[in-house]
């Protein structure tokens, strides 16, 4: 009596432990990310083409990396063209370099210039379309008085972002939902960034892989101001 032919499908989790499912994960995320940037099609892990909800776009485009330090919520008081007076529970120092979020979304660039206790004052480094520019106080008009910047007294929750040391890096390719970067040194999985460019919004992300000097970047979504 012959025996029988029997083919025996072994899943895929007997033969894979968990540390090489992961390195699997991060090869096929880097394999992906690159295949875009050279203008091909990524498949997925069943050899059919890869359906992405946004394509994404090869730039060669120099970046700055802010590694996220602490993240709190800011009561601003009132604001200017130019700056803030707000609250803040972190300890603050004269000239620090911080950034700012009223959406949850994009952030702004911003230092501290004075602080007294909780309170702080903030100079922006691209100036507050939505509030108008100087206004002149006809009791300070003299050569001896500046003109004194129009404030606007407000109750405005916001997210403040303090940062380790700044790391340039080169955006490779990029869409609404994250991008792929050069940079010199390896990121570590799940690290938070600021990226900054020229003619784009500072935008918040988590490092998904780093390997090679390159690394895949995913967008925060938005949320509310911390409060």
């Amino acid at each position: 009596m012959g025996l029988a032919h029997i083919t025996v499908k072994i899943p895929y989790a007997w033969i894979t432990s968990p540390q090489e499912s992961v390195l699997i994960k991060r090869a096929t995320s880097q394999e992906r990310w690159v295949a875009e940037d050279n203008g091909k099609n990524p498949t997925s892990p069943r050899g059919c083409p890869e359906q992405r909800r946004h394509t994404r776009k090869t730039v060669f485009k120099s970046a700055l990396l802010y590694p996220v330090q602490d993240e709190v919520g800011l009561s601003v008081e009132n604001v200017s063209h130019s700056g803030l007076s707000c609250q803040c529970v972190l300890v603050l120092g004269l000239l620090q370099q911080v950034h700012v979020s009223f959406d949850g979304q994009s952030f702004r660039s911003a230092e501290v210039r004075w602080v007294k206790g909780t309170r702080c004052g903030l100079l922006m480094e691209e100036p507050l379309l939505w509030i108008d520019g100087i206004e002149i106080d006809p009791d300070t008009s003299s050569q001896n008085h500046p003109p004194r910047e129009h404030r606007v007294p407000v109750t405005l929750p916001a997210t403040l972002i303090t940062s380790a040391p700044v790391l340039p890096g080169t955006i490779r390719n990029m869409s609404v939902e994250g991008m792929m970067i050069e940079v010199g040194c390896e990121l570590p999985e799940g690290m938070r960034l600021l990226v900054k460019s020229r003619d784009s919004a500072v935008r918040l992300g988590r490092v998904q892989w780093s390997a090679g000097g390159m690394a895949g970047l995913f967008f925060e979504p938005p949320r509310k101001p911390l409060e």
